[in-house]
């Protein structure tokens, strides 16, 4: 059920963004905010009953050029985009599920010390990590491998959540993303097991989760708080790893 309702709600509070004036439409005797879906369908030349089973989550034929359109309509970003093709016409069938890190890689991530680097695959599992990482990020040695997980660390542990010094802004981006990556994953179960785990003990992701914002890691800028109180600041760059479709090289440089 998480696909439907992920859809709809996307959709729908895209569609309520939207001012009908600026498409030519009356404002007046609107009893829903923004435009109606079958002015999105009048836009988009496609049928307000396919726009409405779209919309529903339900299994239709689609064509990747009208949901380009509706994308166009609804005024989507490249990323917003991408996300909603990933919802409706499917994720990335080479990605893999089990990963085994080549000796190379590993070897890579230990050669970047003394800067901070790691390996994660798109659910956010993180896979390996240098002794810089351990020391300034955080030590994920020292707990299980199932709770190895950036965005379950992130709302569930509390000496994690201290280490971030913008959390509120740090977790909104890593929702954001983790929704992202999740569309293009093809919404696989491992996925949603951290997402219902979370939206049963965390309220916050709760909240976060029901923006449906969409964003990508990319490369930015964070500040972590060093053990010793002192917050750094840091430019991270996330790589994706050609030889492994869905994991990614991320890479910390303090300024």
């Amino acid at each position: 059920m998480l696909k439907n309702t992920d859809i709809q709600n996307f959709l729908t509070r895209h569609r309520a963004k939207l001012n009908p004036e600026e498409f030519g439409f009356s404002p007046n005797n609107r009893r829903v905010k923004g435009l109606r879906r079958e002015e999105v369908a009048q836009l988009a030349a496609v049928s307000v009953s396919w726009y409405t089973w779209l919309e529903q989550g339900r299994n239709i034929r689609i064509s990747p050029v009208a949901l380009k359109r509706i994308g166009k309509v609804l005024l989507l970003t490249d990323t917003e985009l991408s996300y909603l093709e990933g919802m409706v016409l499917g994720g990335n069938e080479s990605r893999q599920k089990d990963v085994t890190l080549p000796r190379e890689i590993t070897a890579m991530v230990d050669g970047l010390n003394p800067h901070p680097a790691f390996i994660r695959n798109d659910s956010l599992d993180i896979l390996y990590w240098n002794e810089s990482a351990k020391k300034s990020i955080f030590d994920w040695s020292e707990i299980s491998v199932s709770e190895r997980n950036s965005i379950k660390l992130l709302f569930l542990n509390p000496d994690y959540r201290k280490k971030i010094y913008d959390w509120e802004k740090a977790a909104r981006h890593t929702v954001s993303a983790f929704r992202t990556y999740y569309a293009k994953a093809g919404k696989t179960s491992e996925f949603e097991i951290i997402i219902n785990e979370l939206l049963c003990k965390s309220h916050e992701f709760r909240d976060m989760w029901d923006d449906h914002n969409v964003n990508v890691i990319g490369s930015g800028q964070k500040e972590l708080v060093e053990n010793n109180g002192v917050v750094n600041s840091y430019t991270y760059t996330s790589l994706e790893l050609e030889q492994l479709p869905g994991v990614y090289l991320i890479f910390y440089l303090k300024i």
